[in-house]
């Protein structure tokens, strides 16, 4: 009997299906597309490439996806592996440039699904993805599949994940 009712699968196996056979991390052209495609499924019908955001420091995002509830600017980092001072504290920028200076927008930071180990495993970087997240940063890991893991709360990364069958 299958009543649509999505099951709960553990993160860590959820990851693992995600990352199973991979050992290529994503480039960034790739992310761009799985990007787009994301966002196509998701009901972000408004899609603008190469969007500049005016603030503190001037932020170009390579895909915008607009709904009538919202704008979700992205910026890629396809391999989030070792803590990077300077990656971080331009995504911070970012987040607030595109937050206090846009209505009904935010910033999704896109990466790798095989960067899910080392933001859960690496304080330093799993600290700062939190904080981001707590101002307001969606993450969403792609693995080049057409598999998708949107997250709006550092928590639910270690969390039963829902899938249908």
């Amino acid at each position: 009997m299958n009543n649509n009712k999505p099951r709960m699968v553990a993160a860590k196996t959820f990851f693992a299906r995600m990352n199973e056979g991979r050992s290529q991390w994503l480039s960034e052209a790739q992310m761009l597309k799985e990007c787009e495609e994301f966002f196509g499924h998701n009901g972000y019908d408004d899609l603008d490439r190469d969007v500049t955001f005016a603030g503190h420091q001037n932020f170009t995002s390579p895909i915008i996806g607009s709904n009538e509830l919202e704008t979700i600017a992205t910026m890629f980092r396809p391999r989030l592996d070792k803590y990077d001072m300077g990656f971080f504290g331009t995504l911070e920028s970012a987040l607030y440039d595109v937050i206090d200076n846009h209505d009904k927008a935010t910033l999704m930071l896109a990466t790798d699904s095989l960067s899910y180990d080392p933001i859960t495993k690496i304080e330093e970087i799993g600290v700062a993805i939190e904080n981001l997240m707590d101002e307001g940063m969606y993450l969403l890991f792609v693995n080049g599949r057409l598999s998708y893991a949107l997250f709006d709360d550092f928590k639910k990364l270690t969390a039963p994940v829902p899938v249908q069958d």
